[in-house]
């Protein structure tokens, strides 16, 4: 249907309801001849503006009926119509199905509204990509373009795929990533996400991934399919209505019928008020206000979340973020930067560039951030490449170079393979360099605290969590810098891997019963921890795979205090769940009990006061849904 033909329906039906009901109410009494007004104007009007705002819900009636959806409301709401005119209340019959309308259409602009909080993110989906094909330009669809193709990205345009930069350099606007407003240099080598707008310069990038696993495609996978995971809150709201809607229906005809039986079924005056209230029923019991504003809550706040930087896989998810009580978070990338940098090179046999260029020859396939701090430092088309690389967890490399053994790694590895040498005390990383059964010396590298981390984790514990512990494979006295620094009691050092998993099970053990334990980590050396908390979190891992695999929820610009709005917006939402649900209800009852009641002077309102019980409380809980898209990134 055509919409400007659709408003301008409703509003001229709504225009003419009310003057109509105007007329009912003064000239009532009057007569046009023989015939009452109420039949000789009231009534044709009534039928011809019903047929035009009614036969498109006939239309749909009817296939709900044929697909044995019987209990529908607008099903329901037809019926009661017809019941009105039957008794002669035709104006009522009107109101029902011009205000029916008017709550679709209020509905569905509410429905479009709490969509554009994801808009502008789901917009960024590319339509197509220019590949560089012997020196010709050649426009296709992302995914048809395959791993290790050129494409060209021009200034002002998205890129398409992730991939590499073998040419070109430019200013890039990432703010749909990560909700960083300063566009980011890029050069050539450099990786790019999809998603990333070109501001400046032409570029021509490498594939690394084809557009189905892009970090794009990833992130609006997750945004199109949130509401695929249903919470506890909506899966009881469906089987409510399907037990709450058929009852009514039940008592309606059951009040129709029963009540005249035995108070007078000769008295015109009590069998039409009971008719009147068999219908009112009928409008009462359509479960809109519950059905559509309480999956909307979560459908705002979800889209809230996004806008705040924080991709949540499902309601379920966003339920779970006002219920945490236990935080068990990763430190490397989570409360530190992530970011290492080399303070000091210690030689203790042989010169500092000689001890760097073996550290980096044990790390050169490493893409650890240990690692590839050591490597920015060093030319790597230069160096030796060994042999026979083994990773030993949770201490280093172990390699063959020039026939000699090269251990690269922390005191551990050095003492499992009987290397003599001595320990440094410092607070920060420390990566031991032997060689041919000689200790070589040591580097020292730093990782930053985050600015964000200490404030974040203050906020943790005014948002009601009780216990927060920090796992870390870095020694203890490097754990107690950082603990202390962030404002941490609780933390485990020189933890493996599963060791890590091992300390998560605890807390989740020792957890009460519908306490809800966060773990946050990286999302690549985490992935297990991720999967086995309650809520997996990851930081900043949205260019990796395992990352989106593993998590419940993604921050997408690496800012801890993003989960304290996760956390604030997860309350709201219940509260406006729970706000919805108890006024919906309630009117609804207090509406069905009026209509029970032989009170002749509300009988003339029953059936308006049936409406509000539907279409009004309907917009009024869609409204209150929609104050959760007021909801700013308040975390301080």
């Amino acid at each position: 249907m055509n919409k400007k033909f659709d408003y301008f329906r409703i509003i001229f039906s709504t225009i003419l309801t009310i003057i109509l009901l105007v007329v009912e109410i003064l000239y009532k009494d009057v007569k046009i001849g023989e015939i009452s007004i109420n039949f000789a104007i009231i009534l044709p009007f009534c039928l011809i503006l019903y047929v035009l705002m009614s036969y498109d819900l006939f239309v749909e009636s009817y296939k709900n009926i044929k697909n044995k959806n019987f209990f529908n409301e607008v099903t329901l709401s037809l019926i009661a119509t017809i019941a009105a005119f039957a008794i002669g209340e035709f104006v009522e019959a009107l109101a029902v199905v011009v205000f029916f309308q008017i709550g679709e259409k209020f509905e569905e602009y509410a429905l479009n509204k709490s969509r554009n909080s994801i808009k502008d993110l789901l917009d960024l989906r590319p339509d197509k990509v220019t590949i560089l094909k012997e020196g010709k330009e050649e426009t296709i669809a992302p995914f048809e373009a395959n791993i290790g193709d050129l494409f060209i990205v021009r200034p002002g345009e998205n890129v398409a795929l992730d991939g590499v930069i073998v040419s070109g350099n430019s200013f890039i606007d990432t703010s749909s990533l990560t909700g960083e407003s300063v566009p980011l240099k890029v050069k050539e080598n450099d990786e790019i996400l999809s998603g990333s707008i070109n501001k400046t310069s032409p570029l021509i990038i490498k594939a690394t991934k084809e557009f189905s696993n892009s970090t794009m495609s990833r992130i609006l996978d997750i945004v199109e399919n949130s509401q695929e995971s249903k919470t506890k809150s909506e899966r009881f709201i469906s089987r409510f209505a399907k037990i709450y809607t058929p009852l009514v229906i039940i008592a309606a005809f059951i009040v129709g019928i029963i009540p005249p039986l035995f108070l007078g079924m000769n008295d015109s005056n009590i069998r039409m008020h009971y008719i009147k209230s068999a219908a009112s029923l009928l409008v009462i019991s359509c479960p809109c206000s519950i059905v559509l504003s309480i999956p909307m809550a979560y459908f705002v706040s979800l889209g809230t979340a996004s806008k705040n930087n924080v991709l949540i896989k499902g309601s379920t998810y966003l339920e779970k973020f006002a219920h945490i009580k236990n935080i068990v978070l990763d430190k490397t990338g989570t409360i530190t930067k992530g970011n290492f940098k080399i303070t000091n090179i210690v030689a203790k046999d042989g010169t500092k560039d000689e001890i760097l260029e073996l550290a980096a020859i044990g790390e050169i396939f490493s893409n650890h951030p240990i690692a590839l701090a050591i490597k920015e430092n060093v030319d790597l088309n230069t160096l030796e490449k060994g042999e026979n690389y083994e990773e030993i967890e949770g201490k280093g490399i172990k390699a063959i170079y020039r026939g000699k053994m090269l251990l690269v790694g922390n005191a551990k590895l050095l003492e499992s393979n009987s290397i003599i040498f001595k320990k440094t005390d410092s607070p920060y990383t420390i990566i031991y360099v032997a060689y041919d059964n000689k200790f070589k010396g040591y580097i020292i590298i730093n990782d930053e605290i985050k600015e964000t981390s200490k404030n974040a984790i203050s906020n943790f514990y005014k948002n009601g969590v009780k216990n927060i512990l920090m796992l870390t494979g870095d020694n203890e006295k490097i754990a107690a810098e950082v603990a202390k620094n962030v404002g941490l009691n609780s933390y485990y050092a020189s933890l493996l891997p599963l060791e890590k998993t091992s300390k998560l099970e605890e807390v989740i053990k020792n957890s009460k019963k519908n306490d809800v334990t966060v773990f946050i980590g990286d999302g690549i050396n985490d992935a297990p921890s991720l999967i086995q908390a309650d809520l997996g979190i990851a930081m900043g891992g949205i260019g990796s795979d395992i990352t989106i695999e593993s998590s419940d929820a993604v921050i997408m610009n690496d800012d801890l205090n993003k989960i304290n709005d996760a956390i604030k917006i997860s309350k709201k939402n219940n509260i406006v769940v729970k706000e919805n649900l108890i006024f919906s209800l309630t009117i609804k009852f207090l509406v069905m009990i009026i209509s029970f009641l032989p009170l002749m002077q509300l009988e003339a309102f029953i059936m308006w006061l049936a409406i509000f019980a539907d279409v009004g409380v309907t917009i009024i809980c869609v409204l209150n849904s929609l104050r959760l898209m007021n909801l700013k990134n308040k975390a301080k």
